[in-house]
């Protein structure tokens, strides 16, 4: 975690050496994790002896955690509530245009991988309110050294490419409080020079970190030792499998029979090893003995062994293998629900972070809102709800939201409901309220 003063990172020669500093660190540690996630495991770089074979085998193990991990936590989207009807169209308007559900399941995504992620907030020319997700590797969070950590600025870097793939020049934006001031330099290396500073009219930097846990790790990374192992254990039996293919033939005795088509020189001797595999004849005297050679090995220590890593990499990480024998049969939803008590307990800390980039979220669209609008709305008035992506009893449910009856608010109560039941509860009470209002005759009913 970087901490500065803004104007320390808005001094070019710093600027340079902070963004040196940052690609040759957290970027090529967040390329090797991207990279896994893609299937591009260490063991495709293995290099073995001419002649011998050489399987490479990648295991999509970090692929399948990110994406469960993901779909568990925010497969279903994260539900907004708001009272103030004005206020809950308007900032539902500006979260549709910006496909709002897609863009948080990206960001979970990003920060599953890499233990972090961004999103960059503009106003365009339009005057419209954009939010545009950044990788871990396009921007470089600079926090406050005082006590509270907050974000003091931002810096989001980018190259410029010639149509070969040369890098034409470097730019690096610095997103403070108030400005977005932007760098430029001809080529990595070289010192970055101001070239523009603009004012993004936000009361805070309009950029949210989305960090995946406090320690900002992502949820396969302290795994990738396992997988490593697995990868190397899987293609070294592959390769032991091919290599032994073909068993060896010992010849004892044979003098007789090999003495027919070979000769004194290596040449000769070569061609009747030739003629012996592809006649399948083998002509011996009378003491002479043929019997095939094979490599003894023991299965079952490295199935054992295979086993194990699959199974360290699972429980470390968290995410439960839904293919392993232990989910089959008819198991109640208590019983699964117990054994993803793991699982549910990642998501419990995904929650907690990105409740909080969500809470800045909010205040920054809604000053953008009331600027527009000109409304005093507040943010803190805006409640979120998260579901897992998990398949419910939607009976047990109504029966639990039922027993609630009196005993807290109609808002709770529907609150308690799956959103495939009732997706919107502000909406919803709007309409129980209509609804009453026409049964006792205040209001016609609409055919």
């Amino acid at each position: 975690m970087y901490k500065f003063k803004t104007e320390q990172v808005t001094e070019p020669l710093f600027l340079t050496k902070l963004v040196d500093m940052f690609l040759n660190r957290e970027a090529k540690k967040y390329k090797k994790l991207e990279e896994y996630y893609r299937t591009k495991n260490k063991i495709l770089e293995r290099q073995m002896e001419p002649g011998k074979p050489n399987n490479k085998i990648a295991h999509s193990f970090c692929r399948y955690i990110t994406n469960m991990a993901t779909s568990y936590f925010i497969g279903k989207p994260v539900q907004y509530t708001v009272e103030d009807e004005l206020y809950r169209e308007a900032i539902n308007k500006v979260y549709e245009s910006n496909y709002i559900d897609s863009l948080n399941f990206e960001l979970a995504k990003e920060a599953s991988k890499k233990g972090c992620a961004y999103e960059l907030i503009f106003i365009d020319e339009d005057s419209r309110l954009n939010e545009k997700k950044l990788g871990a590797e396009e921007l470089i969070p600079v926090y406050s050294p005082i006590l509270g950590e907050f974000l003091e600025c931002a810096v989001r870097i980018w190259d410029d490419y010639d149509i070969d793939g040369t890098i034409l020049k470097q730019s690096a934006e610095v997103i403070t409080r108030k400005d977005i001031i932007t760098y430029e330099r001809p080529a990595v290396g070289a010192l970055f020079r101001m070239v523009d500073a603009r004012t993004h009219y936000f009361s805070d930097v309009p950029v949210i970190a989305f960090w995946n846990n406090e320690e900002q790790m992502g949820d396969y990374e302290p795994v990738i030792p396992s997988v490593d192992a697995y990868d190397k254990a899987m293609s070294d039996t592959a390769n032991d499998s091919e290599y032994f293919t073909d068993a060896y033939l010992c010849i004892a005795g044979a003098g007789g029979g090999l003495d027919a088509v070979a000769g004194d020189d290596d040449e000769e001797s070569d061609r009747a090893a030739y003629e012996l595999r592809k006649n399948r004849i083998l002509f011996l005297d009378e003491k002479g003995q043929a019997e095939w050679l094979t490599k003894n090995t023991n299965d079952t220590d490295g199935e054992n062994y295979k086993n194990r890593l699959k199974n360290d990499i699972f429980f470390l990480s968290q995410v439960p293998a839904l293919s392993d024998e232990s989910f089959a049969g008819n198991l109640t939803g208590i019983a699964i629900k117990y054994k993803l008590i793991g699982l549910e307990e990642l998501t419990i800390m995904k929650e907690n972070r990105f409740e909080a980039a969500l809470r800045k979220r909010d205040k920054l669209v809604t000053e953008y809102l009331n600027m527009i609008h000109t409304q005093n709305w507040n943010a803190t008035d805006i409640t979120h709800k998260f579901e897992r992506n998990f398949i419910e009893n939607d009976s047990d449910l109504i029966q639990d939201a039922a027993k609630l009856e009196g005993m807290v608010s109609r808002r709770t109560q529907l609150r308690r409901l799956p959103s495939s039941i009732v997706e919107d509860v502000d909406a919803e009470l709007e309409q129980l309220k209509k609804e009453k209002l026409e049964d006792e005759g205040f209001l016609e009913a609409e055919v």
